[in-house]
């Protein structure tokens, strides 16, 4: 019996196993990472439709409140007046100051550069570059394009006038004007209460 050549035949059978072994477990890395990459991505994508859903929804609420606010203000405000006791009929008028104001997303790059130079006399210079940019973010919507809207801003209040069969009553006036004062979140000399004229 030859030893060497026995001993050569379980190495090169030793060694392929532990190739084909060595292929196996690459393989199979590479299996995992795909099924990562992939898990990955749809979970990604399925953020960013459910964000771009919130986007425009949200989009959609500030857009119908811009345009009925006062008059949900004035309707709200007329309601609550007319439930407290003694106040009989009632009608509001209220002084926007300005109109809403539509504050939109906006995307901001900020860039700092530093750069050091050195020259072969032994000089030294730092240069420092700073760039700013700033872009309105824009959405497609109905077949156009309009900014990304994230903040609805409501005119202030500069006055309220309120008409109520109850004012001639010392006591009712004052209650409506702190009413009033306390819900619109107004100085009380912006708050005027009358009585209304009698049929």
């Amino acid at each position: 019996m030859d030893w060497n050549k026995m001993l050569d035949k379980i190495f090169k059978q030793k060694q392929k196993k532990v190739f084909i072994n060595m292929v196996i477990l690459l393989l199979c890395g590479v299996l995992l990472i795909l099924i990562g990459d992939i898990t990955t991505s749809l979970t990604n994508s399925k953020k960013t439709k459910a964000k771009n859903t919130v986007e425009v929804n949200t989009n959609a609420q500030l857009v119908s409140t811009s345009s009925s606010y006062e008059e949900k203000v004035k309707k709200d405000l007329t309601d609550i007046l007319s439930q407290m006791e003694g106040v009989g009929k009632v009608s509001v008028m209220i002084y926007f100051e300005g109109g809403s104001e539509s504050v939109p997303a906006v995307n901001v790059n900020d860039v700092n550069k530093k750069i050091e130079e050195k020259d072969t006399q032994g000089g030294h210079r730092i240069t420092t570059e700073n760039s700013k940019s700033t872009n309105i973010v824009i959405i497609s919507e109905s077949g156009g394009n309009k900014p990304f809207v994230v903040k609805q801003v409501n005119p202030a209040i500069g006055g309220v006038v309120v008409v109520a069969e109850g004012a001639s009553i010392p006591h009712i006036r004052e209650n409506l004007q702190n009413a009033v004062k306390t819900v619109l979140n107004i100085p009380i000399h912006k708050v005027s209460v009358v009585p209304m004229k009698r049929n």
